[in-house]
């Protein structure tokens, strides 16, 4: 008993010097899993419902499983905001935000298929007071276990992040009023992932971090619905993180993906760094835990989803603010194996948003 004991005290120690955390729950394997993606062109959802047989797929062009959709799409997602999708795997809600903040939410997703009925489908937006100066938004984010949505919004000087509580159960053609969360100072505000409680966010660049050594440029910091503090944020240029900072959240194993693009952030090393979630906290300049992608195949990398517990990553590429029929995959991506490039049929298709309902079964 007493070896035991010191074994257990050794493991723990090792865990505080090497800075790792243990995992919030080991990861639910790759089966049983599904792609959602948000058609711009046709302003349909495009779905996957086995997305182990789309990535086994050897034809050159899959088209989906089934296709979603409503008149509410045209009308209310006329330009998706990248990273515009999100999903609620534990009750079955699909997200879409607009780059102007209007929400559409679709219920019973699973069972979806054709034209959704009205009862299924509720628009609302984001409130006109409060917003930005000439901004935009960005990724959303879910909260599934305290059903919250939180909506990137970058402006002209300065960047902000709309919670948006109670996500499920707001009313058709609501108005939602600003609860802001953001870091004073910070700017260029485009990534957000958010589980449990917790909230990670991507900036641009702000005020400096740091008192004995200060650091500038790109930071990701790691709060609550309320704040962010300096003390949980990484910044510094052994994180390698810099723009568009798209990030995805594995809450199986505790990993945070940063996608960066390559292209427009002048960068030539690989586009993806993953974090630990309990680095935050420990220094300011860390590097990542390893770096996923290709310096070829993504160099325009702009949007990521992970499907949470299950060991799914995708991504999404861009090229002069314009989406493409192209998406990545990577299974069991900690394993270090490529992705694997899809092609999607129809090929005039355009996505800049994407979801993985890690519970499709």
């Amino acid at each position: 008993m007493k070896l035991r004991s010191l074994l257990g005290l050794a493991a723990s120690i090792l865990l505080l010097l090497t800075g790792c955390k243990e995992p919030e729950g080991s990861s639910g394997g790759t089966s049983g899993a599904a792609l959602y993606a948000y058609d711009s062109t046709t302003s349909a959802i495009f779905v996957w419902t086995d997305i182990s047989a789309l990535y086994a797929s050897t034809t050159a062009t899959v088209a989906p499983t089934k296709q979603i959709t409503s008149s509410v799409f045209s009308s209310k997602i006329t330009s998706l905001a990248w990273g515009g999708v999100c999903l609620d795997s534990l009750h079955g809600y699909l997200y879409l935000v607009s780059d102007t903040g209007s929400i559409v939410r679709v219920g019973n997703l699973r069972s979806q298929t054709g034209s959704v009925a009205s009862y299924d489908v509720v628009s609302f937006s984001l409130s006109d007071t409060g917003r930005l100066s000439t901004s935009t938004f960005g990724q959303v984010a879910v909260d599934p276990q305290n059903d919250r949505l939180f909506i990137t919004e970058n402006g002209s000087s300065s960047t902000q992040i709309w919670v948006v509580n109670n996500a499920s159960s707001q009313a058709q053609s609501a108005s939602v009023t600003l609860q802001a969360l953001h870091a004073a100072g910070d700017t260029g505000g485009t990534g957000v992932a958010a589980a449990s409680g917790s909230v990670y966010a991507f900036m641009l660049s702000g005020d400096t971090v740091g008192s004995l050594v200060t650091y500038t440029g790109p930071r990701l910091r790691k709060g609550t619905s309320s704040a962010f503090t300096d003390a949980n944020t990484l910044i510094g240029p052994a994180t390698l993180i810099g723009k568009y900072g798209s990030l995805a959240l594995d809450t199986g194993n505790g990993y945070l993906f940063v996608a960066r693009h390559n292209t427009d952030a002048s960068a030539t090393t690989a586009p993806i760094q993953v974090f630990t979630t309990g680095a935050f906290g420990q220094a300011y300049n860390l590097a990542p835990t390893t770096t996923l992608g290709s310096t070829t195949d993504q160099a325009d990398l702009r949007v990521l989803a992970h499907a949470g517990s299950k060991d799914w990553l995708a991504g999404l590429r861009s090229s002069s603010s314009v989406g493409s029929s192209t998406v990545y995959l990577w299974k069991a991506p900690m394993g270090g194996t490529a992705a694997k490039i899809i092609s999607v049929s129809p090929t005039a298709s355009v996505f800049k948003g994407i979801a993985i309902d890690g519970n499709a079964s």
